[in-house]
C-alpha cells in the first residue's frame, strides 16, 4: 500500500494483504519506539484507529503491544529459571566448602588442642614441658607419669619414653620404687612453685582445647547459615 494511495475514500476495500501490512508496520513502529503504532499508522495510511485496531484484532492481536516489551515478557520467566539454578548450584558448592571448611577447622583444633598431628615436630621447649609433667606427676604419686604423659598430651608412650630417657630419666619399676622410697636417680628437684605453674599450665591447656572445640562449631554454623542464605537469594 503505497503513500500516495493511502488515503481511503469512504467504501474502499482492502486486500486481506493490505491489511497485514497496516498490521506489521504498527507491529514494527511499536518494537521500535515502544508504542504509539496504531496512531502513527492511522496517520500514515489515512485509516481510521477503529479500523486499524479491527485488524490488529483480527489477525490475533488485542492491543498493539510492543514486539520488544513481548518478548522481555517471554524472556523474564526462562531469565529468572536460569538465575535460581545457577543460585542453588552455588549455593550447593558454598555448602559443599563450608563443610569440608568446617571439618578441617574441626581438625585442625583437635590438633592444636592435643598437640599431635602427622609429622609434628616439637620443639625442645615442649619436649621440657612434658618431661617436668612426668617428673611433678611421679613426685606427687610415685609413680604413673609417663602413662598419665600420654593421656594428658595424646603422645605415644615410646616418644614420651625417648624424651625421658634423652634428659636422664629413669622409667620402669625401678624407678617407680626409687621414687616412693624417696630416692630418684637423675631426677632434678621439683619446687612447689614449678609444680603449681604445671597446674596452672594444664588447665590453660584445657580452656584452650575447649575453647577452639567451641569455635570450631560456631565457625562451621556461620557457614552453613551463610550458603543458606546465598543458596535462597
Amino acid at each position: 500500500m503505497s503513500t500516495k494511495s493511502k488515503a481511503a475514500s469512504k467504501g474502499t476495500r482492502y486486500t486481506p494483504e493490505q491489511k497485514q501490512e497496516v498490521v506489521d508496520f504498527v507491529n514494527q513502529y511499536n518494537a521500535d519506539n515502544g508504542r504509539g503504532g496504531q496512531s502513527a499508522a492511522a496517520r500514515k495510511f489515512n485509516i481510521s484507529q477503529l479500523t486499524i485496531s479491527a485488524w490488529l484484532k483480527k489477525f490475533g492481536k488485542k492491543s498493539a503491544k510492543p514486539a520488544k516489551k513481548a518478548a522481555k515478557k517471554a524472556a523474564k520467566p526462562a531469565a529468572k529459571k536460569a538465575a535460581k539454578k545457577a543460585a542453588k548450584k552455588a549455593g550447593k558448592k558454598a555448602a559443599k566448602k563450608a563443610a569440608k571448611s568446617s571439618s578441617k577447622i574441626v581438625s585442625d583444633a583437635n590438633s592444636r588442642s592435643t598437640g599431635k598431628s602427622r609429622g609434628t615436630r616439637y620443639s625442645e621447649e615442649q619436649k621440657q614441658q612434658i618431661v617436668d609433667f612426668v617428673n611433678t606427676y611421679n613426685a606427687e604419686h610415685g609413680r604413673g607419669g609417663q602413662s598419665a604423659a600420654v593421656r594428658e598430651f595424646d603422645l605415644s608412650a615410646i616418644t614420651v619414653a625417648a624424651w625421658l630417657k634423652r634428659a636422664g630419666i629413669r622409667t620402669g619399676g625401678r624407678t617407680a620404687k626409687l621414687i616412693r622410697a624417696g630416692v630418684v636417680p637423675n631426677v632434678p628437684a621439683v619446687s612447689p612453685a614449678i609444680t603449681n605453674k604445671v597446674g596452672q599450665l594444664l588447665d590453660v591447656s584445657d580452656e584452650i582445647r575447649k575453647t577452639e572445640m567451641e569455635l570450631a562449631k560456631l565457625r562451621a554454623k556461620y557457614d552453613a547459615l551463610s550458603a543458606q542464605i546465598r543458596s535462597s537469594i
